[in-house]
């Protein structure tokens, strides 16, 4: 539906909230991306100096500073957004396919499968560690990763879908 002065498009609150949650995976998305091609090319060039380095480089704050609470921020709203949205079929199976991969290969990925080899990479170290385990850690995190970034573009593809639906949803009622 193409807008007039007689019928524009209503954000009306179910709307808005499509958008936070569209937002929040997307942002989640780009700052895997960010992680994926500017940071991680310098944590893992040089497994284990280079882990040391970036301990140092990322003391003040990291992406264990700002990811939990995006994560927690994406997964409230994506919550909300599928309660809202719940009778409205199409608009519904587009957040909820982007909400499960969301919730199985970002927060359920992280907590079983990334942090326990964050802990061995960067807080155990050399310390606990032989330098030979770190690097086997270092790969299996990286090709994890990459499902992770995946399943993230898929979320995000999928968010933006069931918001597209939600906006012809809304204006459909118009």
């Amino acid at each position: 539906m193409i807008p007039d002065k007689h019928h524009s498009p209503m954000l009306s609150i179910p709307v808005i909230i499509g958008i936070l949650y569209a937002w929040a995976q997307t942002v989640v998305t780009g700052a895997l991306l960010f992680d994926t091609f500017v940071l991680y090319p310098n944590v893992f060039a040089d497994v284990p100096k280079s882990l040391s380095t970036s301990m140092e480089f990322l003391s003040r704050a990291s992406p264990g500073s700002f990811l939990p609470g995006l994560g927690g921020f994406t997964l409230v709203t994506g919550l909300v957004t599928l309660w809202i949205w719940r009778r409205h079929r199409r608009v519904f199976l587009y957040f909820v396919a982007g909400f499960l991969l969301l919730v199985a290969l970002d927060f359920a990925a992280s907590v079983l499968y990334f942090w326990p080899r964050n802990t061995i990479m960067f807080t155990e170290g050399l310390k606990v560690h032989s330098a030979e385990k770190l690097l086997e850690t270092s790969r299996q995190f990286r090709s994890g990763h990459w499902v992770r970034l995946a399943g993230s573009l898929m979320a995000s593809v999928c968010a933006m879908l069931g918001l597209v639906a939600a906006v012809r949803q809304s204006s459909s009622k118009l």
